[in-house]
C-alpha cells in the first residue's frame, strides 16, 4: 500500500506525492472547478502526462495552446518540448494522476512548494517559436469501449 505524501490540503483541492524516484514521479491531485493548475510552460528533458480519475481537465496543447477536454479515464502525455497548460475549466472537481518520467527534479519541486522554497526543476517558458506541434502530445478522451 502507497502512503500519499501529502503536499497541500485546501478547499481549491489536495496534492500528494504516491512515488517519487530518479525515473518516476507520480502524484495525486484533486482540484476544485475554475482552479489553473499550471499555465504555459515546457519540459526540456521529461514526459509529463496525466490520467483523469474524476471529473475532466482542459488542456492547452501546442504553439496555438489548442484547447483538449478529456474526462475521467482520459490519458494526456506531453513530450519534451510541446508547449501546455491545465485547468479545471468545468463545474465540478477534477482528480487525476500526473506523472513525470524521468522526475526531472518535479518530486523537489513539489516539496519545495509546501516549505515554502523555490526549487529549480526541468521546466522552461515557452519558446518563441511556440515550441513542437500539439500533435506531438498522446490524448485519449477515455477508456476504449
Amino acid at each position: 500500500m502507497i502512503t500519499p505524501e501529502l503536499i497541500v490540503r485546501a478547499s481549491e483541492g489536495e496534492i500528494a506525492i504516491l512515488v517519487a524516484s530518479e525515473g518516476l514521479t507520480v502524484i495525486r491531485g484533486r482540484c476544485a472547478p475554475g482552479v489553473q493548475i499550471a499555465g504555459r510552460h515546457i519540459h526540456l528533458e521529461h514526459t509529463d502526462a496525466f490520467y483523469v480519475l474524476e471529473g475532466e481537465l482542459t488542456f492547452e496543447l501546442g504553439p496555438e495552446a489548442e484547447a483538449v477536454t478529456v474526462g475521467a479515464g482520459g490519458f494526456v502525455a506531453i513530450p519534451p518540448g510541446v508547449a501546455h497548460a491545465l485547468r479545471n475549466a468545468s463545474d465540478g472537481f477534477a482528480a487525476s494522476l500526473s506523472i513525470h518520467a524521468p522526475d526531472g527534479g518535479f518530486a523537489a519541486f513539489m516539496r519545495g512548494r509546501r516549505d515554502g522554497v523555490d526549487v529549480d526543476w526541468d521546466i522552461a517558458d515557452v519558446p518563441p517559436d511556440g515550441g513542437l506541434p500539439a500533435a506531438e502530445a498522446v490524448v485519449r478522451s477515455g477508456p476504449p469501449r
